[in-house]
């Protein structure tokens, strides 16, 4: 009797690990089926959305929410603008700024010119040809850029990017960024960040100490949100915040300045494989200080405001993997 009771027993106990064990295999299978349904999934909705944007023969997305921090390969873009700002009537300033960029290879993109994307406005008289029409006649400065775009995914991009302004009107710069963007979160609105130091050349409230400094530092953080409202039509509101004369002069050190700006525009497709950008923007660079120097107000707006429109041109890729086969 007892040895029949063992017998039973470990059959009991036999058939209740071959039942957990074939269990804990069902279980990992439908895991792993679960995971590899999920990454389909993943994928399929990746190239759906891939399909719904909307782009160029060549791949450059048409809406400037969706577009990379630098060109294609190959591309190359010619910009232009007019820029109206500070006091009303003779005290205007106003110039005309023409830049332009190109890629000479998969994403860095290079240029001299007042327009990188996801960047606050600069203020007049920056470009490849400026010419500052007032208060008084002269050059404006030549900033001659490099971006290198180092990852890009369908949620975000980041990169980085060296300015070098060369001064015909102002100091002499040397700023280093890196910028960043996250496309469309909850398919709205594209966050774009911008965080930069800049090395100048000379003291940037030199005019409100009687011991300027010869080289100063300024940090900037800033950068825009945009909704295309349309595939073509999009707005944008952006600011920062910039630290500057981080060691100015005696009484002058790390004035907080906060730019603000709203803007813009439409993409125009043309039958010629030609994107053109046009924009306004207007705000305040900036609207507000703090920590400001003797005769300097918290709110300077009515000589800090500025309106600025223009366009941007850019080419199919002239050359590289991305050039379309005239065939």
């Amino acid at each position: 009797m007892s040895g029949r009771f063992k017998w039973l027993a470990g059959a009991i106990v036999c058939c209740a690990l071959w039942t957990a064990s074939s269990a804990v295999h069902a279980q990992d299978e439908q895991t792993r089926a679960d995971a590899e349904s999920t990454e389909v999934e993943a994928t399929e909705e990746e190239a759906a959305e891939e399909r719904d944007t909307p782009r160029t023969d060549y791949g450059y997305p048409i809406r400037w929410a969706r577009r990379p921090l630098v060109l294609l390969e190959g591309m190359v873009r010619a910009d232009g603008r007019i820029y109206v700002g500070g006091n009303l009537g003779s005290g205007t300033l106003s110039s005309i700024d023409i830049g332009g960029a190109v890629s000479p290879v998969d994403g860095l993109e290079i240029g001299i010119s007042s327009q990188r994307i996801g960047t606050v406005p600069i203020t007049a008289g920056n470009g490849l040809i400026t010419a500052i029409m007032s208060p008084n006649g002269r050059y404006g400065d030549i900033p001659i850029y490099a971006r290198y775009q180092f990852h890009e995914t369908r949620i975000w991009a980041v990169g980085i990017d060296v300015v070098l302004t060369l001064p015909a009107n102002t100091d002499f710069k040397l700023t280093a960024n890196v910028p960043m963007r996250i496309f469309e979160i909850l398919g709205l609105f594209t966050m774009d960040m911008n965080t930069g130091f800049t090395l100048v050349a000379g003291d940037s409230y030199a005019g409100f100490t009687t011991d300027p400094s010869n080289i100063t530092f300024d940090f900037d953080w800033g950068g825009a949100g945009t909704v295309n409202i349309t595939d073509h039509g999009f707005i944008q509101i952006g600011g920062g915040v910039s630290v500057v004369n981080l060691n100015g002069g005696a009484g002058v050190k790390s004035v907080l300045e906060l730019p603000f700006f709203l803007g813009g525009g439409y993409t125009y497709e043309s039958k010629k494989n030609l994107l053109v950008d046009f924009f306004v923007q207007s705000g305040f660079l900036p609207l507000m200080f703090a920590n400001q120097p003797q005769g300097i107000e918290m709110f300077e707006v009515a000589s800090t405001w500025f309106v600025t429109f223009g366009a941007q041109v850019y080419t199919e890729p002239l050359f590289g993997k991305h050039r379309r086969s005239k065939n």
